[in-house]
């Protein structure tokens, strides 16, 4: 799908990498076009079951938004004390991978975390 795209990095683009007991299992890279989701092979030796949404064994998934399995972990926008958590980590609102690495890292029901890719 990268390649179909035909759109050059001089930098790597960014990636939210998901981790299951601090072992990257799938990641996730945003591109001008939208996403590319894609399962590690971690994910199948560890036999996890798929996220909603994001089919296995399909390699690289092109996605033109966030998919819902991502849109899910952020929080309400509307909300003053997000907003104003968004004000002082400096994040910008438009930055959907960001604010998931910082907002939406951890969830009470599942035991994923979400982190940006070093050097991102």
């Amino acid at each position: 799908m990268k390649a179909m795209w035909k759109y050059k990095y001089h930098a790597p683009p960014p990636t939210l990498r998901v981790f299951y007991h601090g072992e990257p299992v799938a990641e996730l890279e945003q591109f001008r076009q939208g996403y590319i989701f894609r399962y590690l092979p971690r994910f199948r030796e560890l036999s996890l079951s798929p996220f909603p949404g994001l089919p296995p064994g399909k390699g690289d998934v092109p996605f033109e938004q966030l998919p819902a399995f991502f849109q899910e972990r952020l929080p309400d926008m509307r909300r003053p004390e997000i907003q104003e958590l968004i004000r002082t980590l400096g994040i910008q609102k438009d930055n959907q991978l960001e604010l998931l690495a910082q907002l939406g890292a951890h969830t009470i029901t599942d035991p994923f975390e979400l982190r940006l890719a070093a050097g991102v």
